[in-house]
Order: structure tokens, then sequence, then C-alpha cells
């Protein structure tokens, strides 16, 4: 049997195998979600881990709306997304590279002070974001979120890797 006809009969079987009855992964939820001064935009926190000295916060952010919105979101500068350990008052920024640029989801200069996240959301579709801050000490199990124009988001349980 020749390579070519090969590959093709392990795909077909492989496919059949799977069928249209298979088990599909579901999509993960949301920790929490926050309404935003965007009408229409709502964002869900989808993950909070802590490996070693790094905090990494997930969100998405949802158009339910009928019409496109511009969302943005700072990282660096005035006016940015942060966490907060409430139990000991402390304050987590954004962490930036050798050259400052902000260890996040694709970002641009959103104002002539802040340095972040800005797009048109179309309605109906999902931007995915992230973030790296400084990790609380392991005695810390939960944090605070803040993004631009949301509610905050409390008490969020970090998960250890």
């Amino acid at each position: 049997m020749t390579r070519p006809l090969a590959k093709c009969i392990v795909l077909v079987l492989a496919l059949w195998m799977v069928g249209p009855g298979a088990t599909r992964v579901a999509a993960a939820e949301p920790i929490e979600s926050a309404a935003t001064n965007w009408e229409g935009v709502t964002v869900h926190l989808m993950k909070v881990t802590r490996k070693r000295n790094v905090l990494t916060v997930k969100w998405a952010a949802v158009n339910e709306g009928e019409s496109k919105k511009k969302i943005w979101f700072g990282f660096t500068g005035k006016n940015v997304c942060y966490a907060v350990d409430e139990e000991n008052g402390t304050k987590y920024y954004v962490l930036t590279d050798k050259e400052g640029n902000p260890m996040a989801s694709a970002n641009e200069w959103v104002d002539s002070n802040t340095n972040g996240y800005s797009r048109e959301l179309k309605a109906g579709s999902t931007a995915r974001l992230w973030m790296k801050l400084p990790a609380p000490s392991a005695e810390i199990t939960e944090i605070s979120i803040f993004l631009n124009e949301a509610e905050p988001l409390e008490d969020i349980p970090i998960v250890d890797k």
C-alpha cells in the first residue's frame, strides 16, 4: 500500500471512530462576570493562576449588544488594570519586559499616557485577553481583579500550578 493511501485510510478511520455523536470538549465556564460601562459588553473572568512568582489573569470581553463597541484595557501608564491582595492591601500592576512593554495581550498606545489593548468589538464577538502580574505570596488564596470600565471582580480564588 502506498503512503498517501495509508494516510488517507487512517484519517477516514479516525473520523469514523469520532463520528458525529462524539463528545465535544465543553467551553470553559467563567469564574465570575461583570458588567462594563460599554453598553452590551460584559467581561468574563476565565482563569487566575499562580506559577512561581507570576500571576496570570485571563478574561473575555463579550459584546452581546446590537452594534460594535470600542473597548480598551490599560496595562501600563495611567488608568490601568491591576489586582489587589485585600488581606495585605497590596496592589499589583502588569509586569513589563526589559524594554518596558507590558506582558499582556497584544498592546499599543491607547492614549498618550496608557499602553494597552484597544479594539472595535463587533456585535456578537468576543475578545480574549490576558495579563501577567507579580504573584502574591503562597498563603494568599484569593485576589480581586480590576479591569478598566468594569465592575470589580472580587475575592477570586487563585489556582496554583
